[in-house]
């Protein structure tokens, strides 16, 4: 199958490592990124690249596969920018952590028929081209979301790409997904930034010697790049700002029982450490 993909970076470079194992497969890329493409066709990632977007107005990319992978703000203008491809032969996915600014564009397309959200869950604190892998997807989770409207050729054959990438497929609506993800995943982020800036604020040298390896693992999260998680605050805001609402509500339990009620606190905890061993 023709596949192109739009970005090489880690999420981009890592699908077409993936699939290009795969001899009936034939991946083209468009990245800005000169130097991307030219290690892609090099290592045999990629077949070869398009100069623009516009080349796939071409008759060779019909029933053709289309992946944006890209940032959430740029994904939303490149699909702003696609609508020459809506309802066409060409399936059209995306692979962001936030949809609603997406769902929004096709609202006023009044949903096409060839547009399936993905959202592969098996990203990494490292970031580009040169940190993208084989196997990336292997035994990770994969939401799709899409409309009533989607047509099955296009929802098969998005499912089928994370299948054959090794994922474990599952379907949100597309408002429950960001949502999920604004809890489960944008504010352990916004958790991870807030306390290392309180870190920061602490008068004390060598701090991180008078830590234990917990510490560190998860302040893990705040070597992911700046440039994306900024992007994915903006683009979910509004449900990441109920979630903060929520943690600022049980922070201050905490802090109550702390001061005022150790007893209580211990059972908390307690409820806590079963709660998290018998989910997570």
């Amino acid at each position: 199958m023709k596949i192109t993909i739009i970005g090489l970076g880690l999420i981009g470079g890592s699908i077409a490592k993936t699939l290009s194992r795969r001899k009936d497969n034939q991946i083209f890329a468009f990245d800005t990124n000169k130097s991307s493409i030219s290690n892609a066709i090099e290592n045999k990632s990629i077949k070869g690249s398009i100069e623009s977007l516009d080349d796939l107005k071409k008759t060779e990319y019909e029933d053709s596969l289309l992946i944006l992978a890209t940032p959430p703000s740029i994904t939303v203008d490149i699909l702003k920018s696609l609508d020459f491809l809506f309802n066409s032969s060409v399936t059209i996915t995306d692979t962001t952590s936030a949809k609603t600014s997406l769902n929004k564009i096709l609202q006023k397309f009044n949903f096409p028929e060839n547009i399936i959200f993905s959202h592969p869950v098996a990203g990494s604190h490292l970031s580009g081209a040169v940190n993208s892998i084989d196997n990336l997807f292997n035994g990770k989770s994969t939401i799709l979301s899409y409309h009533d409207s989607a047509a099955p050729l296009h929802v098969n054959r998005v499912m089928s790409l994370w299948q054959e990438l090794g994922s474990k497929v599952s379907v949100l609506d597309t408002e429950l997904h960001d949502q999920i993800f604004a809890y489960s995943s944008h504010l352990p982020h916004v958790v991870a930034y807030a306390l290392l800036n309180t870190l920061k604020e602490i008068e004390q040298d060598n701090l991180a010697l008078f830590s234990g390896g917990g510490l560190g693992e998860f302040l893990r999260l705040v070597s992911s790049s700046p440039e994306m998680w900024a992007d994915i605050f903006s683009t979910n805001g509004k449900n990441i700002a109920f979630a903060i609402n929520d943690l600022v509500k049980n922070l201050n339990i905490l802090q109550n029982k702390i001061a005022n009620d150790p007893e209580s606190l211990k059972d908390l905890l307690s409820e806590l450490k079963a709660f998290k061993e018998s989910n997570y």
